[in-house]
């Protein structure tokens, strides 16, 4: 029996966005120096595909004018960068999948300031069962970080400390730029109309430009992969060395999360797309505590609890799906 189509967008988002974080972690823990290569070969392969396939080597023309993406560009460039530099300042992945997960208190902040949207009560309490489960997640982060490896030198273990407050620092500034970059994409999308496919190209396209600034780390990076240790599959080596190997997996896999999602997105509704987005999320935190072996405690759990449960109920997750399982079925008739 075949697949509906949301079903295999679904499937899709799930095993892409996935994989892809699997990789990325993968990267950052046997070279964590890599972050500016893994976002610049990100942005590269997704714009070739887009180049072959949506743009047919730039005969189509766009839809939306190059003047509508620059502002879009330089903010999504720079919220990719830094989300992925911040692995690179001690930053563990579980941290970082809970931080990311919360971006409904900027989101709220930014619309309301900037479009001057109001909120029911609901929202704001939901927002803040958000805020209070990343301070309390960042704050047992913090004390373990202090405590993580007694080896360390007290030099070597502030400075340590300080690595990973910078890394924290950026995640927020990720955080609050990205609430804006979804703000811009909106105006952008209800100025020129939605065009997910052509702004996939383009988008990725544009910021490959910026990459100049750090072509000294992506050239160091460019070396170490190219040096690394030949790739094995049961112990017979394939000649191809392993980081290059990981890098590929990474960027097809945020390829298929990016398409899935624009798919998904068109062709079920909104509480759909919610589930799969947040199952997505947790799944991966899973992965990243169990299969990389994160330290991650119960009070982590709990605070991760209401990072999800707070996302749920802003966007009344809890009820739709009470609605759909319960509400709307049908009354049994009354046997005489």
């Amino acid at each position: 029996m075949l697949l509906d189509p949301w079903h295999v967008s679904a499937v899709g988002t799930l095993t892409g966005c996935i994989a892809c974080m699997t990789c990325v972690e993968s990267l950052a823990k046997e070279n964590p120096s890599a972050m500016s290569l893994l976002t610049f070969a990100t942005f590269l392969f997704i714009a070739l595909e887009g180049l072959f396939v949506s743009s047919r080597f730039l005969t189509i023309p766009n839809k939306i004018p190059i003047r509508g993406y620059i502002p879009v560009v330089i903010v999504f460039t720079f919220v990719n960068f830094i989300n992925n530099q911040a692995l690179n300042f001690h930053v563990p992945v579980p941290l970082h999948i809970i931080f990311r997960s919360g971006s409904l208190l900027t989101s709220l902040l930014m619309n309301r300031l900037v479009l001057g949207r109001k909120y029911s009560t609901k929202k704001y309490l939901s927002v803040l069962a958000v805020t209070v489960g990343i301070v309390v997640c960042t704050l047992v982060n913090a004390t373990n970080e202090k405590k993580s490896d007694t080896t360390m030198s007290l030099e070597e273990a502030e400075k340590h400390y300080k690595e990973w407050t910078i890394g924290i620092i950026m995640l927020t500034v990720a955080l609050i730029a990205s609430s804006y970059l979804a703000i811009l994409q909106e105006k952008m999308y209800s100025t020129y109309g939605k065009h997910p496919r052509e702004a996939m190209f383009y988008i990725h396209a544009l910021g490959l430009p910026f990459f100049t600034f750090w072509g000294t780390d992506i050239y160091r990076s460019l070396n170490e992969f190219s040096n690394s240790p030949a790739y094995e599959v049961l112990g017979i080596s394939l000649g191809i060395p392993g980081l290059w190997l990981k890098l590929l997996g990474a960027c097809a896999m945020q390829w298929v999360c990016i398409l899935f999602v624009y798919q998904l997105n068109s062709q079920t509704d909104s509480l759909t797309v919610t589930l799969i987005v947040t199952l997505r999320k947790f799944l991966s935190l899973l992965i990243s505590v169990f299969w990389f072996n994160n330290t991650f405690t119960f009070l982590q759990w709990l605070a991760a609890a209401a990072v999800f449960g707070g996302t749920a109920t802003f966007t009344d997750l809890d009820v739709q799906l009470y609605n759909r399982l319960f509400a709307n079925k049908p009354k049994k008739e009354k046997s005489t």
